[in-house]
């Protein structure tokens, strides 16, 4: 997909990996797809761990799930949450949102 590009940048210039991406650097990641592909929605979740992801074409990305996942809850890094996230709904970024601080 074409997420790959943004993820293996961000990999090379922070020297971390997709995984060390979701615990950290997801929103910074999402950015730089929304300014990739207008397009693509950034949405988050603050409960438990907070996570930035984007929606495009029907599917839900992070850095780990460069081919999408039909479900958020599929995330790789809500693996084993199960029931506590079947109650929330992510929240959809919009500029001037405070809780992720745009960079």
């Amino acid at each position: 997909m074409a997420f790959e590009g943004v993820t293996g940048s961000v990999c090379r210039r922070w020297r971390i990996t997709p995984e060390a991406i979701n615990r950290g650097r997801c929103f910074d990641w999402a950015q730089l797809v929304n300014q990739q592909c207008p397009s693509a929605q950034i949405f988050y979740i603050r409960r438990l761990m907070p996570h930035a992801f984007v929606h495009f074409a029907g599917l839900w990305f992070d850095s780990q799930t460069p081919n999408g996942v039909s479900d958020w809850r599929r995330l790789p890094l809500f693996r084993g949450c199960g029931g506590v996230l079947k109650a929330l709904e992510p929240t959809p970024w919009q500029p001037g949102d405070r809780y992720w601080c745009q960079r």
